[in-house]
């Protein structure tokens, strides 16, 4: 059973206001749903299924955009939701201030922990040690400053000796 629609009669803009609402859009998925209405109405594309392929999405979704155009309208169809979420346990002044002190040249942090002590003096806030690790290393993708390791043992006589004959220096 295949049912032809004919969606120049259901698309009530004209092409004029699709070409200005086509350029206006600053969002992929806004240009997508224009751009889809824009085709169907010119004629460009028959089916939904021709658009989905043009678009690069599956047909459903453009079916479920004519869908919530027709029963909701334009202002409903480009309306950008934000998605629900957990807010973030380290709230944003705590990052900002984490991060000035991690790019400051003469101090820094040598360790986690000591991160998790100078959060809770300044900020009174109780952190996990884990929470703390994955907002420093991967969000801020900053590396703690500690020295390398060096040798008890070692002679600083044959250090300097070594640093005058290094090729590097």
């Amino acid at each position: 059973m295949n049912r032809k629609v004919n969606y120049q009669e259901k698309i009530d803009l004209t092409l004029e206001e699709l070409k200005t609402l086509l350029s206006q859009q600053k969002s992929l998925i806004n240009r997508q749903k224009i751009q889809t209405l824009y085709w169907l109405k010119t004629g460009y594309s028959q089916s939904v299924t021709d658009v989905a392929l043009r678009l690069g999405v599956h047909r459903t979704t453009v079916h479920r955009w004519l869908k919530q155009y027709s029963e909701e309208g334009l202002k409903k169809l480009l309306e950008i939701r934000l998605r629900p979420g957990r807010p973030r346990v380290i709230p944003p002044e705590v990052i900002r201030g984490i991060e000035h002190k991690l790019n400051q040249e003469t101090t820094g942090f040598k360790s986690y922990k000591e991160i998790e002590k100078w959060v809770e003096e300044n900020y009174q806030i109780s952190l996990k040690y884990q929470t703390l690790h994955h907002q420093v290393r991967y969000r801020l993708q900053a590396k703690l400053k500690t020295p390398r390791r060096s040798s008890i043992k070692k002679n600083p006589l044959e250090e300097t000796e070594f640093k005058k004959n290094s090729k590097i220096s």
